[in-house]
């Protein structure tokens, strides 16, 4: 059998083709998704708006969850930064709560609606959920080992499962910030900052930090 002729592997420039396409077609999803529900969307209008031809769509995407779902990893990475600094932060505890919670807050603010349509549909899109699942996983687990770590330290209660507590306490932020995102008339984000960080506060410590 004739030995089969080894693909080179696609130059940078390609390379870098394929990421800003792939980045213009989520752009054109966030800004249609301000504009119409994400339910009535299209395949062609997503790939109209993004300047391609619906096959050539499909060379970039399976179809538009998966779309969704890249545009919301991108950001993923971020809010677990800003989380970073209540579990490996500096300071007392309510300084590093406030900065973690007001840093979550301040990136699903900025993108309201893409956190928005992309909760709404991990609850019927199995994909979606269970992408979704596995973000919201992440926070839970890295959590439950910061609680572990501070009660280890004395400062949280010791008689808080860490695991059960970690997910009430991530999931109830979740829905949180669902309604915050989702409301026509929405309070300000200080005023969700300052009710999330009391309630982990309350909950978490043994006393006021």
């Amino acid at each position: 059998m004739a030995a089969v002729a080894a693909v080179p592997e696609p130059s940078s420039r390609v390379r870098r083709r394929h990421d800003e396409v792939r980045e213009s077609v989520r752009d054109a999803m966030l800004v249609l998704i301000e504009q119409a529900p994400y339910n009535d969307l299209t395949v062609d209008e997503i790939a109209r708006a993004a300047g391609l031809s619906r096959s050539a769509f499909y060379f970039y995407f399976r179809d538009k969850q998966d779309l969704l779902v890249a545009a919301a990893a991108t950001l993923t990475d971020d809010l677990y930064g800003e989380a970073e600094r209540w579990w490996l932060g500096e300071g007392e505890p309510r300084e590093r709560v406030r900065a973690a919670v007001g840093g979550v807050v301040s990136i699903m603010d900025r993108h309201a609606g893409l956190f928005r349509v992309a909760t709404e549909v991990s609850t019927y899109d199995e994909a979606v959920g269970s992408f979704w699942r596995a973000i919201i996983g992440r926070f839970v687990d890295a959590t439950a080992e910061h609680l572990r770590r501070e009660q280890g330290e004395g400062r949280v209660r010791v008689s808080l499962d860490p695991d059960a507590t970690a997910e009430a306490l991530v999931w109830g932020v979740e829905r949180a910030l669902y309604v915050f995102l989702s409301g026509e008339h929405r309070r300000p984000a200080k005023e969700l900052v300052d009710t999330l960080t009391a309630i982990w506060l309350g909950a978490l410590y043994l006393e006021e930090a």
